[in-house]
């Protein structure tokens, strides 16, 4: 990785939507216990955590739930159902279906001791408050606008320490802290997907994450992610490009050579000609132009 890439990161452009629903999909699939204690509120006192399949037809998958996780008792009878749902933005049609995927759980696990919990993720805040009356009809869920919901020092002591980077009220080491905690990750897999949700925040503090992680020895890492990946691309076109320009000066100044001889201004006067109209320049030089118009 090359030295400009810090500032590639900070400069790039807001990440889609998709990114923040998949990643945060694999964050709560690595840590099941820490997300449901951390973002749910879940109680879990020992209690085992499955992550339960998808339940909807193929063709119906674009309503599917995001997560659902169920909380066993020691006969391995679920006995608290959570589904979290990951939501970057407002959509009108988003606490019908939140109905929906409740009647949905509700068919499914219908024994009375079955509790099913709604927690909805909005990783740039700005969500629903967590309450739909339409009718005779009322569904409450918890609301997690994760800016200004979260307390970064308990997000930044787990392995949801990424998600700190968008508080309203970070600590100053925030970047520091991240960082230590995506180096002390175990797994490569889960290193990756810190790495890019760290990303997502874009614009210097990302840079300052990226700019720990390589101090932490992490190049390998990030060369790995898709957004080391698409910054060594970047830094490869540059080079080519930085290449081929370099050349391009360096044949104007070796035809000023043969054609004038040695000059004072050389390396200036070639950079120049070959900047403003390299061809063209070149062309002028052979037909006989002086010093004087070439310099002009």
């Amino acid at each position: 990785m090359t030295g400009s890439l810090s500032a590639d990161v900070a400069s790039a452009r807001p990440a889609p939507t998709r990114d923040f629903d998949g990643l945060y999909k694999a964050l709560l699939e690595a840590h099941p216990r820490e997300a449901l204690h951390l973002l749910c509120g879940a109680r879990l006192d020992g209690l085992a955590v499955v992550l339960d399949g998808p339940t909807e037809q193929p063709r119906q998958r674009s309503r599917q739930r995001d997560k659902v996780f169920l909380v066993q008792r020691d006969d391995g009878i679920p006995a608290d159902i959570y589904h979290v749902e990951v939501q970057v933005q407002r959509t009108e049609d988003f606490q019908e279906r939140m109905v929906a995927y409740w009647a949905a759980l509700a068919l499914k696990y219908r024994r009375a001791e079955h509790r099913i919990h709604q927690v909805v993720l909005w990783p740039l805040g700005g969500g629903f408050p967590g309450r739909f009356r339409r009718d005779q009809a009322r569904l409450d869920y918890r609301s997690v606008n994760v800016p200004d919901d979260l307390d970064p020092g308990t997000l930044l002591a787990s392995p949801l320490a990424p998600l700190a980077l968008w508080s309203q009220k970070p600590p100053p080491d925030l970047a520091e802290r991240v960082a230590d905690r995506i180096a002390a990750t175990g797994a490569l897999e889960e290193q990756l997907v810190q790495i890019e949700l760290g990303m997502l925040v874009g614009g210097s503090l990302a840079a300052q994450v990226l700019d720990a992680l390589r101090r932490r020895g992490m190049n390998d890492v990030l060369e790995q992610t898709e957004s080391g990946r698409e910054i060594a691309r970047k830094n490869r076109e540059q080079g080519l490009e930085q290449g081929l320009e370099q050349g391009r000066v360096d044949g104007m100044r070796a035809l000023l050579r043969a054609t004038y001889g040695e000059l004072a201004d050389l390396d200036d006067l070639a950079r120049r000609l070959a900047d403003r109209d390299h061809d063209g320049n070149i062309a002028r030089i052979v037909a006989g132009a002086t010093l004087a118009e070439l310099r002009s």
